[in-house]
């Protein structure tokens, strides 16, 4: 499953975001001149807030959707230890695990260092770890683990590059119900969403793949009641 970008798409995703983004500036900087009015009634009040909370998602919306374009010549790619990357994120990833659900972690060993993109990595392993604690149960467990890839992956060819000798495999398991066998086809497209809740968007597991892709990477999906597996893949070294 691809999500196939050009450079007439990525610049119109990133000037609409740009032009969005300035819009809700504006709008949230009259709101909150509105909102510290001592004047206000409480039902008027209790109205700017809930337009606070559509803004603030609206922000939200927009920064995802910026992220599915292609990154400009100024990404940084350096040299990623995996066991120290997955240490400095934890903090973060501990933020999505309420209801009791344990966030659980392993690194191989001696595992080397791969070269990638640590701002588009971290950004895909939050929004796969954030959906997998969503979709455990209460005081259910996500594992997260890294370790090499010792098989061959059909990942996107990029003309610029050498072809990819080693992978390196971030694992993300959750212990939810799992996916119906219809709707595996469908998660990773942009937008598309089970949960109700207005802060969902959709986007999450979308801008992940994109993410991947850009890294010259792919993703495998398994999933059965009890366990959904994600499996991020990354080139290490190349010939």
């Amino acid at each position: 499953m691809r999500i196939e970008t050009s450079e007439f798409h990525d610049h119109l995703v990133r000037g609409l975001t740009h032009k969005m983004n300035n819009i809700l500036s504006l709008f949230h900087g009259y709101l909150g001149l509105l909102i510290d009015d001592k004047k206000v009634d409480r039902e008027t009040m209790a109205g700017l807030l809930r337009i606070r909370e559509g803004a603030d998602a609206a922000t939200r919306l927009m920064d995802r959707t910026k992220a599915l374009a292609k990154p400009s010549a100024s990404s940084v790619w350096r040299q990623v230890a995996p066991e120290d990357f997955l240490r400095t994120l934890l903090p973060t990833l501990y933020l999505y695990a309420d209801r009791g659900v344990q966030i659980k972690t392993s690194c191989e060993p001696g595992l080397a260092p791969f070269w990638s993109d640590t701002s588009r990595l971290r950004v895909i392993v939050k929004e796969i770890v954030k959906n997998a604690c969503e979709a455990s149960p209460p005081h259910g467990t996500v594992q997260i683990s890294i370790k090499p890839h010792l098989r061959t992956v059909r990942a996107r060819a990029r003309a610029s590059e050498a072809s990819p000798v080693a992978w390196t495999a971030i694992t993300v398991a959750d212990s939810g119900k799992g996916i119906p066998a219809e709707l595996k086809k469908k998660i990773f497209q942009p937008f598309f969403s089970t949960k109700s809740k207005p802060e969902c968007t959709g986007l999450g597991l979308s801008v992940a793949l994109g993410l991947i892709q850009q890294l010259g990477g792919a993703i495998r999906l398994r999933s059965k009641p009890g366990r959904t597996t994600v499996n991020v893949l990354l080139p290490s070294r190349t010939a």
